[in-house]
């Protein structure tokens, strides 16, 4: 929702790039889809550790790097390529804490995913609104960082799972 006013911020770029820009995002974010989905298919665990480190790095790091469309791109791509990897470690981790309610743990995933969503559209364009599109950026690489926390801590508080192996 926010990257095509960041992208506009990049001095040496104009509407033809930004639309490039974006699809190469998106063509990262398929790679990022069967990665993620390779790698959380082994340990989805780590796989949303990796996709949240990679993904705070990168959305902190692009509010920086906006003087520099060589540094943006790159941190663009790097950004599609985790955030594409998301939606299915996510699943397959809560998929493998109920393997035996797989269709209601489905179900509970779309809806909480698709609540994130707005509440982050929300947010996003309250932030954007009141302070800007570089904020906007913090506070997403802020919650990314935060999520890194979490998953990290769910492990080590006993809800984490290991190579996919759920507890019941």
């Amino acid at each position: 929702t926010y990257v095509r006013p960041v992208l506009e911020r990049v001095p040496g770029q104009g509407a033809g790039l930004i639309s490039g820009l974006l699809l190469a995002y998106g063509v990262a974010g398929i790679a990022g889809n069967f990665a993620g989905g390779a790698l959380a298919a082994r340990d989805p665990r780590r796989a949303l550790l990796a996709i949240s480190g990679g993904l705070a790095a990168v959305v902190l790091l692009l509010g920086p790097a906006g003087g520099s469309l060589l540094a943006s791109v790159a941190l663009l791509v790097a950004w599609g390529l985790a955030y594409g990897g998301v939606s299915v470690s996510a699943q397959q981790w809560v998929l493998a804490a109920a393997p035996r309610a797989r269709e209601a743990a489905s179900a509970l995933f779309a809806a909480v995913f698709n609540a994130a969503i707005a509440l982050g559209a929300l947010t996003g364009g309250l932030v954007a609104d009141g302070y800007g599109t570089t904020d906007v950026l913090w506070l997403g690489g802020g919650l990314a960082a935060l999520a890194l926390l979490v998953v990290g801590y769910a492990k080590s508080a006993g809800a984490g799972y290991a190579k996919g192996a759920g507890t019941e």
